[in-house]
Parts: structure tokens; C-alpha cells; sequence
């Protein structure tokens, strides 16, 4: 359901492969530095962001990784409720929608 169609990466590195890698080097800098906000709060943020956009994939991307890094199943549906406060409830919606499979609920266990 949010797969894409394109790999943006791939389409950027063919094009502009020197973009790619300062992406690339960005964005593991800014997500793999250890710093003052953990990795799993700050796959949360970006989680939750996405989510404001209505950024399926990403919201599933960054929403599994902060439950690999061990965000629960309630942390991660209290952060796409923050989201939903300033984007509008449908975001928490689509963000619930985004990652239905990867919660482990009760009604599920």
C-alpha cells in the first residue's frame, strides 16, 4: 500500500550521483549522530512530522524504525496523536493506516 513507485535515491544518484551522496551523508549524520535526542525519539519526530504531511511511506519508514529502536506500540500512536493536535485528525488516521500492520494491538495478541 505505501510502497513507491520510483527509489527517489536511485533516480537522484543516476542523475546527480554527487547530490546523492551528500543526501545520503546528511541525513546519516543528522539520524546516526549520537547526540542529545536518542534515535528512537528522533525516528518518533520525524514519524510524527511525516504523518502532518500525509507522508505515508515515510511515516511507515520512520515509524518502524523507531519501534526497532524501541519505541512501543503506544508511544508510537501517542506521537501520531501530538501529530493530529496541529495536522488535523485524519493524520493520526493515516498514520494509523501507515503502520496498521507493524503495531502489535491487543486485539491482535
Amino acid at each position: 500500500m505505501y510502497e513507491r513507485k520510483h527509489n527517489w535515491r536511485a533516480v537522484i544518484k543516476t542523475v546527480d550521483p554527487e547530490l546523492e551522496k551528500r543526501i545520503s551523508d546528511y541525513t546519516g549524520y543528522a539520524l546516526g549522530t549520537e547526540s542529545e535526542i536518542p534515535r528512537k525519539y528522533k525516528e518518533l519526530i520525524l514519524m510524527a512530522c511525516s504523518a502532518a504531511i500525509r507522508y505515508g511511506s515515510s511515516v511507515r519508514t520512520h515509524g518502524g524504525e523507531a519501534m526497532y529502536h524501541g519505541a512501543s506500540d503506544k508511544e508510537v500512536v501517542e506521537a501520531l496523536a501530538l501529530a493530529s493536535l496541529t495536522a488535523g485528525f485524519t493524520a493520526f488516521i493515516d498514520g494509523i493506516e501507515a503502520l496498521g500492520d507493524q503495531l502489535t494491538l491487543d486485539d491482535k495478541k
